[in-house]
């Protein structure tokens, strides 16, 4: 059975909202998927379509234009890889067909999952960081000294951020090189956090099933 979060049930999850201090991350289980060829050049593709986006504004594929916020982005990266997933959603739609469908954890990320985050920004307005899953962003590549590139939207442009989840604290390595970007400001009293702290499971989907997933 899958640790507590505040979006799949149980006692564990319920008290630490109000106390981001005290919050300790799920550890997703799932195991890390046996892909087969096809799937690997599948996650290779919705990777070079991450890549191929960064620095654009808002995305239209097959005349589609979709939403410039994290969700959408996300979405129309998948959708420009070739891999539509149906109804554009928010990050918990996101969060769930990854649940329902494929792979959720918290180690060895793979080209094309997606990466889920947690109190991000007050998405429900009530002056705290409370906001479970409230960003998403595509994993493009794993470096390696194990700090993943995502690309996801900051404002009106899409951009890459780094993680490195050894050293969630830290935004530099001892020569200066980025480790972790802050995914969220300091504001009203409230520190900044880097991705690594926000960080909450790496999402992968089962490419290789298009139609089923376009279906959803």
């Amino acid at each position: 059975m899958r640790p507590s979060h505040p979006l799949l049930g149980g006692p564990d999850g319920a008290g630490a909202l109000g106390a981001p201090g005290g919050w300790r991350a799920p550890i997703f289980s799932d195991r890390k998927p046996d892909d087969d060829a096809e799937t690997t050049a599948a996650r290779v593709r919705v990777a070079d379509a991450a890549a191929r986006s960064v620095g654009k504004g808002p995305l239209v594929v097959d005349g589609q234009r979709f939403r410039m916020d994290c969700s959408g982005v996300a979405h129309a990266i998948y959708a420009r890889a070739g891999f539509p997933l149906g109804i554009v959603g928010d990050t918990r739609r996101l969060f769930e067909l990854a649940r329902g469908q494929g792979s959720l954890r918290r180690v060895d990320p793979l080209p094309g999952d997606l990466a889920f985050f947690d109190f991000t920004w007050d998405a429900d307005g009530n002056g705290a960081f409370d906001d479970p899953l409230s960003h998403v962003a595509v994993v493009e590549r794993v470096e390696a000294d194990g700090t993943v590139l995502l690309v996801h939207r900051v404002g009106d442009r899409i951009v890459r951020a780094r993680m490195n989840l050894a050293r969630p604290h830290d935004r530099h390595d001892e020569r200066g090189a980025p480790l972790n970007h802050f995914l969220r400001s300091a504001t009203g009293g409230h520190p900044a956090k880097t991705t690594a702290e926000l960080f909450v499971a790496f999402g992968s989907l089962p490419l290789a099933s298009r139609t089923a997933l376009a279906r959803r």
